[in-house]
């Protein structure tokens, strides 16, 4: 049997899958000229890419060229503006997207490819690591955490806890996410 190979192609056909079962929030308008698997695509293709003008260059690209590479590369119909993105994900969940992490792992479990990471008795070992990727004293949901300031003022923010899977004489690491997200309240001392 042939070992399977976990690709990008595979880790976006989970993403494309994952992002069409999603049902639009948005009301029927002339705002949902975009679908939200496109929304979702493209704020991938951002982070993938790591360029933050990258769907401006695709658009250039497309204008001179006829092709792109969010289009040949993450299958986006249309790209979205930074605006329609935010517009479009800030009505999603997060955890809607927790079946593409499923899907991952499992094919890594059934293609034996985490059996180089099992340490002790068939554990995994998972190193933890934590950031912060929005803090504001003027945005904020009701998802955020808040910081009460000594000044009076309150800070909004979301963080993330960000597990991997690694293991002693592997050079790769393989990137997980905890499901559900993490609220608390705390006092600062500034």
């Amino acid at each position: 049997m042939q070992e399977k190979v976990l690709i990008f192609s595979i880790l976006l056909g989970f993403l494309h899958e994952a992002s069409k079962e999603i049902k639009d929030p948005r009301g029927a308008s002339n705002a949902t000229k975009y679908k939200v698997s496109d929304g979702i695509l493209a704020a991938f293709s951002m982070f993938f890419i790591q360029c933050e003008s990258f769907l401006e260059h695709q658009r250039q690209m497309q204008s001179r060229k006829g092709k792109d590479n969010a289009q040949s590369l993450f299958g986006l119909k249309k790209i979205p503006s930074d605006q329609q993105i935010r517009n479009i994900l800030d009505l999603i969940t997060a955890n809607t997207l927790n079946i593409v992490f499923v899907r991952i792992y499992q094919f890594l479990q059934i293609g034996k490819q985490l059996k180089n990471y099992e340490r002790l008795c068939g554990n995994l070992l998972i190193c933890l690591d934590g950031t912060q990727y929005h803090s504001s004293t003027k945005i904020s949901c009701e998802c955020c955490n808040t910081r009460n300031h000594r000044n009076g003022k309150v800070a909004y923010s979301h963080i993330a806890i960000l597990p991997v899977i690694a293991a002693p004489n592997c050079q790769e690491v393989i990137s997980t996410r905890i499901r559900g997200t993490a609220r608390w309240t705390s006092e600062a001392r500034l």
